[in-house]
């Protein structure tokens, strides 16, 4: 199987996303899969890729999902990346690709689908989940019984990496909750609600990329991905791509986010 696998951003300058790119071949290696892996911020078509893995990094801009004035609890927003990633988010669900989110990636698909953020756990009452004197910090989650990831998984509690401040609120439109930290319950997983006649779609908060790829929650996230990936590119060949049925979502309250902001 050969395989053409899209990265939402993944600039080569930037040692940190050359962690998603091992982790991916090495996930087309144990499957016996031919990868080329293309950084989609630098050029490239979402019609030409079999899947879409996106990155993390910089915090969503709030008035994406109406909380403009929490902006001063951000970190660094780059509002150029927003815009190049709802796009990609937006032809990819359109063409009906297979996607993987991780951290960031799961934020900005969240409020993609009509989601909200927030905008600083720890400011609402919530545990940290930033890093620990520069390294990755480690907790507990719980998967939902029944979920997809606990069928990849295998597994219903496990140990992840943490390096964020921000996590889901509102759940966006067709998606659920399928992790939890163990801790204080912030969201660390989202997937399909009903998954029938849709393409692949995981996001997740830890950074499986940078954990121990023999680790239960690492390896098979990336596997998972590829093989799904793999999937439906057969079954794209036969029957044409799985579609994702979309209904308007409530827009942002007034002042919020405008591509005329």
């Amino acid at each position: 199987m050969k395989l053409k696998i899209g990265l939402s951003y993944a600039p080569s300058d930037n040692p940190k996303f050359d962690f998603y790119r091992k982790a991916l071949r090495e996930a087309a290696e144990t499957l016996d899969y031919e990868l080329d892996l293309i950084d989609l911020s630098r050029g490239g078509k979402v019609s030409e890729v079999d899947g879409i893995l996106f990155t993390g990094g910089s915090d969503v801009d709030p008035a994406r999902y109406g909380k403009q004035s929490e902006e001063r609890l951000c970190n660094e927003i780059d509002e150029a990346r927003d815009q190049q990633e709802f796009d990609l988010a937006e032809k990819a669900e359109e063409q009906g690709t297979p996607l993987l989110g991780i951290c960031r990636g799961l934020q900005l698909l969240n409020v993609h689908r009509g989601g909200t953020l927030i905008t600083d756990i720890e400011a609402f009452g919530g545990a940290s989940h930033r890093k620990l004197d520069g390294y990755d910090s480690r907790h507990q989650v719980r998967i939902e019984p029944g979920s997809y990831l606990r069928h990849i998984l295998g597994e219903g509690e496990g140990e992840v990496n943490s390096a964020h401040h921000q996590g889901v609120e509102r759940v966006g439109e067709g998606l659920s909750a399928s992790a939890r930290a163990a801790s204080d319950g912030t969201i660390e997983a989202l997937e399909w609600a009903d998954a029938t006649g849709k393409p692949f779609f995981l996001a997740i908060q830890w950074h499986p990329e940078r954990m121990d790829y023999a680790e239960r929650f690492a390896g098979r996230i990336f596997e998972t991905f590829l093989w799904e990936a793999g999937a439906h590119k057969l079954l794209k060949a036969r029957t044409g791509p799985l579609r994702v049925e979309r209904h308007p979502v409530e827009p942002p309250p007034e002042n919020g986010f405008s591509k005329s902001k």
